[in-house]
């Protein structure tokens, strides 16, 4: 059902945007507050962005590398640096969410073929022991015939009948 699952991936989405939202403004607000914060957390990813995206336009629009790219100021900073930190926490918890998943069903992956290859086990040794039955018996089965034989030749019975069908 494909119609479906494309409003629930969309209100997924939207749902980590407001997630993203609260942890951005609490980034904001401390590198307000803290400017060492500010200059060692916030704003080396704010500037690497900046150099990307100034850098990718210039590409895209034909103009050549740019010679000098302008900093950007304490607000921009702030701002992208903030988002950029909050939507890498999302990204992390989501991945963090996956690996978990898939470690999960790994484990569980295993136990099922753990619990297979004891069944399998099992099996084969219960065909073991019944081969080793059936061995016995047949063993059993030639010592009643040779014995009834032996008591029809006595008493001086001629058997007629085919020994293949025995």
């Amino acid at each position: 059902m494909v119609v479906g699952v494309f409003p629930l991936g969309k209100l997924a989405l939207l749902g980590i945007k407001h997630i993203s939202k609260p942890i951005s403004n609490l980034i904001k607000r401390t590198a307000k507050k803290n400017e060492s914060f500010k200059s060692l957390v916030v704003s080396p990813p704010a500037r690497l962005y900046h150099v990307i995206d100034v850098r990718s336009k210039m590409w895209m629009l034909g103009l050549g590398q740019p010679r000098f790219i302008p900093p950007l100021n304490d607000a921009m900073k702030i701002e992208m640096g903030s988002d950029i930190l909050g939507e890498m926490c999302i990204f992390l918890i989501g991945a963090t969410l996956i690996i978990a998943e898939f470690s999960r069903q790994a484990k569980n992956d295993r136990i099922k073929q753990q619990k297979q290859k004891a069944h399998r086990e099992q099996l084969e040794e219960r065909i073991g022991d019944l081969v080793n039955k059936v061995s016995r018996q047949e063993m059993v089965i030639n010592q009643l015939r040779t014995m009834v034989r032996r008591r029809d030749s006595d008493r001086g019975y001629s058997d007629t009948r085919d020994p293949e069908c025995n």
